[in-house]
């Protein structure tokens, strides 16, 4: 049989695609429990009038002892200890040209509301960005450089910041791959470890991991590399050892401007 009427033969009769009518996000990170964590200390600024927030340290609460003393002499001052931590708040932005043609092809895809959604995951994910470049500059570390992670090194970690009085619930943020290792430890202990972890383990790829020995864990590709990209810098903390900060923004009422808090989304529009 010869001139059958197939797909292949009317090419100048039907489109070449159909949009489908929903579209699939590329992959990314884009949990973002990890801002939640009461460990990450949030420093908010009494002024608008600058773009650093100094975050004082004091001495109290116990951290000088009582010394022994002899009645009826006078006890001796105790000198205050004080310090400061200065957090600098940077400007974070991105652009999307998208032309009239492409805006009215695409049905309302590229519309203002996606790109405030957008805004906000981008806004958190970066955040969390910057928090895993902070924690590989911590000067205490554990572990065997090129080695896969286990649960001594977890146990060493936790040890380190006992060790340094640090107190409060700890979390710790770890890279996909340095987890995938924790989990192939725990599974080659024949027994899954106690509390959460074995709905950890069964559970898919949300940031949020569980708790276990008392540390909350959380996963982020963010995690950078470390020791000649030999091994990932994950990084365990508790309240204090990462500080942030942000600033809301005076729009002065623009119309322009989509006022989300920290982060704005403003439109720009040229004739296309």
């Amino acid at each position: 049989m010869a001139n059958e009427i197939l797909p292949s033969s009317i090419g100048d009769l039907i489109a070449g695609e159909v949009m489908a009518t929903e579209y699939l996000y590329l992959l990314a990170d884009r949990d973002q429990s990890i801002l939640n964590h009461p460990a990450l200390f949030y420093a908010q600024g009494e002024s608008v009038r600058s773009n650093v927030v100094r975050v004082p340290h004091i001495g109290l609460g116990g951290y000088d002892l009582l010394s022994s003393s002899t009645p009826g002499s006078e006890v001796a001052n105790t000198a205050l200890t004080d310090g400061s931590t200065d957090v600098t708040i940077a400007p974070y932005a991105k652009r999307y040209f998208v032309d009239d043609l492409s805006s009215y092809i695409t049905a309302g895809q590229l519309g203002a509301a996606e790109f405030a959604r957008d805004l906000l995951i981008a806004r958190g994910q970066t955040l969390i960005n910057l928090i895993a470049n902070v924690g590989d500059d911590f000067t205490s570390t554990v572990g065997t450089s090129g080695t896969d992670i286990d649960w001594d090194d977890i146990a060493d970690a936790k040890a380190t910041l006992g060790i340094a009085k640090a107190s409060g619930q700890a979390m710790c943020i770890l890279h996909p791959r340095q987890w995938a290792d924790l989990e192939k430890a725990a599974l080659s202990l024949g027994v899954l470890p106690a509390e959460s972890m074995a709905g950890a383990i069964m559970q898919g790829f949300d940031a949020y991991k569980g708790r276990y020995m008392g540390v909350d864990f959380f996963t982020s590709s963010h995690v950078p590399t470390a020791n000649a990209a030999a091994d990932r810098a994950g990084c365990m903390f508790v309240r204090g050892g990462i500080a942030w900060a942000d600033a809301m923004m005076d729009n002065e009422g623009d119309a322009n401007i989509l006022d989300l808090g920290a982060a704005r989304l403003e439109r720009v529009r040229q004739g296309e």
